[in-house]
């Protein structure tokens, strides 16, 4: 009789033991029992059984260094069942969350301002506590110590993976001028955005203009390195980004 596998993609956490599980039922959909392999890109990694219809195996993936690979489950099939066969998609994220004191941000921050200073350009990863971090996960780490420092907050901060947007969208033209209060409430509109969408955004609208991605993470290192553990600083001033990397 036909076996019938139901495997659904899988997403892991290369710093934790991942978990591939699957359905394996007959075309009446009883249960069936026996053993199964999942080979990554055709190359064999997870053997196991099948137990009551289902097979689930915990591997460690940290030695895969792309996100993506294709998973193809074979199930051996057993006397009155036929074998099977099902593929679908690894997903791997090697972005691991990471706790920051803040005074380490607050050096980093000190750290990237002065890099784009020089470089002219945002660059792609900063060093912090070890820790290579992602520029594209540092936004809503920055907006979060705003708030903290506001609410008196000293707990570390967490940075953790967010997508970035495809474009930094930025039309000022002029320099602005933002109170504290005008920009904890851009802290917690890059909040909100990030938690409901997962992505950072591409601008926040500034007085009716756009403030692009880069100047967002510019201006807030500036806020943040500026700061004390006694409180935000009371102004900042925010310059086109075009300026800022203009050589």
């Amino acid at each position: 009789m036909e076996s019938i596998i139901k495997l659904d993609d899988v997403k892991v956490n290369t710093w934790e033991m991942g978990k591939v599980r699957a359905e394996v039922k007959n075309a009446d959909g009883v249960p069936l029992n026996g053993r199964a392999i999942v080979k990554i890109n055709h190359i064999s990694r997870i053997q196991g059984y099948v137990v009551n219809g289902i097979f689930e195996e915990e591997h460690d993936f940290s030695d895969l260094y792309d996100d993506e690979y294709d998973l193809y489950m074979i199930y051996g099939g057993t006397e009155h069942s036929d074998p099977a066969d099902a593929t679908a998609k690894l997903y791997l994220n090697h972005d691991k969350p990471i706790e920051v004191p803040i005074f380490d941000l607050q050096n980093a921050c000190y750290r990237l301002t002065k890099w784009i200073d020089v470089n002219k350009k945002l660059p792609g990863k900063i060093a912090i506590k070890k820790e290579q971090v992602s520029v594209a996960n540092l936004l809503y780490a920055l907006a979060n110590c705003v708030k903290k420092i506001n609410d008196e907050d000293p707990s570390d901060v967490m940075v953790t993976k967010f997508n970035p947007p495809k474009v930094s969208s930025e039309n000022i033209k002029e320099d602005i001028q933002l109170t504290k209060d005008e920009y904890i409430q851009i802290a917690n509109e890059i909040i909100t955005t990030m938690d409901d969408s997962k992505n950072s955004p591409a601008f926040i609208e500034v007085n009716g203009e756009k403030l692009g991605f880069m100047n967002l993470i510019y201006t807030f290192c500036k806020i943040i390195q500026n700061s004390s553990e006694n409180g935000l600083i009371s102004t900042v001033y925010v310059r086109p980004w075009k300026e800022i990397v203009a050589k």
